[in-house]
């Protein structure tokens, strides 16, 4: 079977999507009611982010570069938010950065069910948004909330994550919304229209 080689340097993203997935599964309580906002700013300069200020917030240069969990007691699974950049070989849509993450949810999560999805608007930049339904390991069911924001190369992946029931979804998953849409991406941080060639060595004559 032939593969194409936007879906080998894909999976690369998908296997970083993996780790939101468990890590929203990892004991660590609702948002719902939050006193407010503050700014998260990427190691690398590429977006900034608002998270409730009671949140743990971890960032990295590498993936994923913010991870933001809800505090919550023990043996509960956190709401949370992970932000995963990468940058493609060459420009994809929104909803192809959507639709490709089916791959790494089939491996880490194996099933879950669809709420809604198309396309949105995150900061005036074309977006794609996926809402699901999953059971984690624990067997706790949970609810997702999966935005793709593209510019050129580069792909910004949100997923947030809360408990799968009414109350925690009336209250928490419009938190979510909010903390997803104030994605704010740097443009004098983004890639070149094509990928920097690596330096050949010495020629030989």
């Amino acid at each position: 079977m032939r593969t194409h080689p936007q879906k080998l340097r894909w999976g690369a993203l998908v296997a970083l999507v993996a780790a939101a997935i468990t890590a929203a599964g990892a004991p660590a309580g609702a948002v719902g009611q939050t006193p407010g906002l503050r700014v998260v700013r990427d190691p690398a300069n590429r977006f900034t982010i608002d998270v409730p200020a009671t949140w743990h917030v971890q960032t990295s240069v590498k993936n994923p570069s913010v991870v933001a969990k809800a505090p919550a007691p023990p043996r509960e699974l956190p709401d949370s938010v992970d932000v995963i950049v990468y940058d493609m070989a060459t420009p994809i849509s929104p909803a192809t950065c959507v639709h490709e993450a089916e791959q790494v949810m089939r491996f880490a999560i194996r099933s879950w069910t669809n709420v809604s999805e198309g396309p949105a608007t995150v900061a005036g930049l074309p977006a794609y948004t996926r809402t699901y339904t999953w059971r984690a390991s624990t067997g706790d069911q949970r609810r997702s909330v999966q935005t793709c924001v593209t510019q050129g190369r580069r792909a910004f992946m949100m997923i947030g994550t809360t408990e799968n029931t009414p109350a925690q979804v009336r209250a928490d998953v419009p938190v979510l919304l909010r903390v997803l849409e104030t994605l704010r991406v740097n443009p004098g941080a983004l890639p070149s229209p094509t990928p920097t060639a690596a330096p050949s060595g010495p020629h030989e004559h």
